[in-house]
C-alpha cells in the first residue's frame, strides 16, 4: 500500500472516531437550595446571576486603614497562598501536557556505532565481521483518538485546572477572613484593656481614699482590704487580656508571612460600628463561593475520567513513522542512496486483562459518585453557614442595643452607690459591687462590638467573599 493510501485510511478513521463516556452537564445549583431562607426582616433572595464571580474588597467597608494594610501584606507574604498559586500553575501545566498528547510526537535520534560480530555463532567458521553505522533518523508517533480517550484526558485536566483556581481563591478568602477576625478580636481586646486600665486607676484612687479614711478612723480595715482585693483582681485580669492580645498579634504575624518575634501592632480600641450590611442576599453566592465552584469542577473532571476508563475496552490505533539518513561511512551519509523511511499503523486490542479495565471503570464511577456527594455537601454547608451568619448578625444587633441600656444603668448605679456611701447610708461593699457590675458591663459591651465586626466578616466569607 502506498504511504498516501495509508494516510488517507488513517485520516478516515480519525474523522469517523467517536467519544465514549457521557458528556458533562453542569448541575442546577439553585435546585439544591431550600425552598426559602429564613431571613431577617428586610432581606430577600436575589435573582441568580449565572457564572461564578470573584470576591470583592469587602474588608474595605470597615474603613480601617490598618486592616487594609495588613491584608495587602498577607496577600504578598502568606506562604499558604503562594503554595495555592503554585498548585494552580501545576494544574495548568498538566492541562497543557494533556493537550500536547493529542498531537504527533517527533523525535530526532542521531546515533553512531561500530560493531564486531562473532565468527563462531553460525556454521561458517572464520573471522568475525566488523561494521559501522551512522544514522540521522527522525521518528514520529501519533495515536488516533478513535474513542475520545485523549479528548477526555484533556477535558479532565482542564477541569482539574479550573478547580485549582477557585481552590486558590478559597485559600485567599480564608486568609482574609481569618486575618480580619483576628484583627477585630485584637481591637476588641484593646478596648477591654483600656477599660481595665481606667478601672485600675480608679481603684488605686479608691484604695488611697479608703486608706486615708482608715488612718483617720472614719472606717475599718475591711473597706481597705476590699479596695485592695478589687485592685489586685483587676490587675490580674488586665494581665490575662494582654496575654491574649499578644497571642493574636503572633497569629497575625504568621498570616502576613512575618516572624512573630518583634512584630507589634499599636493599640487602638475598637470604636467604629460595623459596616451596614446589604439588604439582599444574592442566591448566586452558591456559585461565587470558591469551595462550591471547586467541588463542581472536580466532579466534572471525574465525569471525564469515566470516559477514559470506558475507552480502555476498545482497540487503539497508532501511526509510527521514521525518515532519515543511514550509512556505514560518513562520506556517504548524505547521499541520496542513504535515505531511509518507514510508515505504518499499529493496532492494539485488549484481549485478556483479568478484569483490570472493569475495575478501573468501577473506580472511576465510584470516584464520580464521591465528588457528587462532596458537591452536594458543599451546598448544604454553604446554606448552613449563611443561615448562621444571618442569625448571628441579627441577634448581635439586638444584644448590642440591650448592652447599651445595661451600660447606662450600671453607670447610674455606681453614681448612686457612691453618693449613698459618702452620706454614710451604706458601707463600701455596695460601691465595690456596683463598680464590678459596671466593669463587667463595659467589658461585655466591648466584646459585643468586636463580635459584631467578626459576624460581618463571617457573613462575607459565607457569601463567598462579597456582600
Amino acid at each position: 500500500m502506498k504511504p498516501s493510501s495509508i494516510l488517507m485510511a488513517t485520516f478516515g478513521l480519525a474523522l469517523a472516531s467517536c467519544t465514549v463516556g457521557r458528556d458533562y452537564a453542569r448541575p442546577d445549583v439553585l435546585a439544591q437550595l431550600p425552598a426559602k431562607f429564613d431571613l431577617p426582616a428586610g432581606w430577600k433572595v436575589a435573582t441568580p446571576g449565572g457564572e461564578a464571580k470573584g470576591d470583592n474588597d469587602w474588608w474595605k467597608r470597615f474603613r480601617d486603614p490598618q486592616l487594609n494594610a495588613l491584608i495587602a501584606q498577607a496577600e504578598a507574604g502568606n506562604q499558604e497562598l503562594k503554595a495555592a498559586m503554585a498548585r494552580v500553575d501545576q494544574a495548568r501545566a498538566i492541562a497543557g501536557a494533556a493537550r500536547a498528547a493529542r498531537g504527533p510526537q517527533l523525535d530526532f535520534n542521531p546515533a553512531v556505532s561500530r560493531e564486531r560480530r562473532s565468527g563462531t555463532t553460525s556454521n561458517n567458521f572464520g573471522a568475525g565481521s566488523t561494521s559501522s553505522l551512522l544514522a540521522l533518523p527522525f521518528q514520529m508517533q501519533y495515536e488516533i483518538d478513535l474513542w475520545g480517550k485523549l479528548r477526555r484526558g484533556v477535558e479532565a485536566a482542564q477541569f482539574d485546572a479550573a478547580a485549582a483556581e477557585p481552590a486558590r481563591r478559597g485559600v485567599r478568602l480564608t486568609l482574609r477572613a481569618e486575618l480580619a477576625s483576628h484583627y477585630f478580636e485584637m481591637r476588641a481586646l484593646d478596648a477591654e484593656i483600656s477599660i481595665f486600665q481606667n478601672a485600675i486607676a480608679l481603684r488605686k484612687k479608691s484604695l488611697e481614699l479608703n486608706q486615708m479614711r482608715f488612718d483617720a478612723g472614719d472606717t475599718d480595715e475591711v473597706d481597705v482590704s476590699r479596695a485592695s482585693t478589687e485592685l489586685a483582681a483587676t490587675e490580674a485580669e488586665l494581665a490575662a487580656l494582654k496575654r491574649s492580645r499578644s497571642d493574636l498579634e503572633d497569629a497575625i504575624a504568621v498570616l502576613i508571612g512575618q516572624p512573630s518575634s518583634g512584630f507589634r501592632i499599636a493599640a487602638a480600641p475598637l470604636a467604629l460600628e460595623p459596616p451596614q450590611l446589604p439588604v439582599s442576599v444574592p442566591s448566586e453566592m452558591l456559585e461565587r463561593r470558591p469551595d462550591i465552584a471547586a467541588a463542581e469542577r472536580t466532579m466534572a473532571a471525574e465525569n471525564a475520567r469515566i470516559g477514559i476508563a470506558q475507552a480502555a475496552f476498545y482497540p487503539s490505533i497508532g501511526i509510527t513513522g521514521s525518515a532519515g539518513l543511514q550509512s556505514a561511512t560518513i562520506d556517504k551519509l548524505f547521499d541520496i542512496a542513504s535515505r531511509t523511511w518507514g510508515l505504518g499503523p499499529q493496532l492494539s486490542f485488549p484481549v485478556l486483562d483479568a478484569g483490570r479495565n472493569r475495575a478501573e471503570l468501577a473506580r472511576a464511577q465510584a470516584r464520580y459518585d464521591e465528588t457528587a456527594a462532596d458537591y452536594r455537601q458543599a451546598i448544604l454547608q454553604a446554606v448552613s453557614e449563611v443561615d448562621r451568619a444571618l442569625t448571628g448578625v441579627a441577634l448581635l444587633g439586638e444584644q448590642a442595643a440591650a448592652q447599651v441600656r445595661t451600660l447606662k444603668a450600671a453607670r447610674r448605679t455606681v453614681d448612686l452607690s457612691q453618693e449613698r456611701h459618702a452620706a454614710g447610708v451604706v458601707d463600701y461593699f455596695e460601691v465595690v459591687d456596683a463598680q464590678r457590675t459596671l466593669l463587667d458591663a463595659e467589658q461585655q459591651a466591648a466584646r459585643v462590638t468586636g463580635a459584631r465586626h467578626i459576624a460581618a466578616v463571617t457573613l462575607a466569607r459565607a457569601l463567598g467573599g462579597a456582600w
